[in-house]
């Protein structure tokens, strides 16, 4: 567990960089067999999964975070690879179409925009 642990904390500081993965064991002072034995066992999933696992989830928010970044900016910074397996991913994991949920994304921020703008209650009223 403190391995896995250990892992999950370097990956947080390290996901942006392409060779996150392959420094961990090393960083981490145990062997590569180690790393994987320990995931495959904590989690269920190889150091590199988990790894994938997290950038998603990192990609998930700062989209929901920053809609209008710009989709390969926000991959890039996420440390993921070319955008069109990168999106086939992202659906499959989240269920939710990219297209569909960027668009959820920025209208959601501009609701939220709106409503600093006008705080008042009357301004969630819709004219009848």
């Amino acid at each position: 567990m403190p391995i896995v642990a250990a892992g999950q904390r370097y990956m947080a500081q390290h996901f942006g960089q392409s060779n996150a993965l392959s420094e961990m064991a090393k960083a981490l002072g145990i062997t590569d067999e180690c790393l994987l034995f320990s995931f495959d066992q904590v989690r269920g999933m190889t150091p590199a999964e988990a790894l994938l696992e997290y950038r998603l989830n990192k990609l998930f928010a700062a989209l929901t975070d920053q809609p209008r970044q710009g989709l390969s900016r926000a991959i890039r910074v996420c440390g993921l690879g070319e955008t069109a397996e990168v999106v086939t991913l992202f659906e499959k994991t989240f269920g939710i179409d990219m297209p569909l949920f960027l668009l959820t994304c920025r209208r959601a921020a501009d609701d939220r925009v709106f409503r600093r703008q006008h705080p008042e209650p009357e301004a969630l009223v819709l004219p009848v």
